[in-house]
């Protein structure tokens, strides 16, 4: 029995489209993360 975790898995708009809000759309990481669901280490990617 695996007790491993295994992560979210987003697709390539999303990233991209969290990427512009936090660019260009003056969000900071963790407003995102928030609204979102998505850890900050994720977004940091």
């Amino acid at each position: 029995m695996s007790t491993g975790k295994t992560g979210n898995r987003y697709d390539g708009n999303f990233k991209r489209t969290l990427v512009n809000l936090y660019q260009f759309g003056g969000k900071s990481q963790a407003a995102l993360c928030k609204k979102y669901g998505v850890s900050i280490a994720a977004l940091g990617r």
